[in-house]
């Protein structure tokens, strides 16, 4: 993940990979593929730098939020 050194709070972004993988430990049910779909529908928001796309994890969780939950802790 990468921190915004010019932002008061941290902003924290990275690949879909990237937020696939905390998300995944953070025990949210999505794969990879919906994360893809999601943002080349727009349905989340993508900065480019050449052919990557970044994306907001904050953006994500509140997307997902209402449709996914972590799994309870054992």
């Amino acid at each position: 993940m990468k921190r915004s050194k010019y932002a008061s709070n941290q902003v924290r972004f990275g690949s879909i990979h990237d937020i696939y993988q905390r998300l995944q430990e953070e025990g949210y049910l999505i794969s990879e593929t919906a994360l893809r779909s999601l943002v080349k529908a727009g349905a989340i928001h993508a900065f480019y730098h050449g052919k990557k796309a970044l994306i907001l994890y904050d953006e994500v969780l509140a997307y997902i939020k209402g449709s996914c939950s972590p799994e309870p802790a054992a």
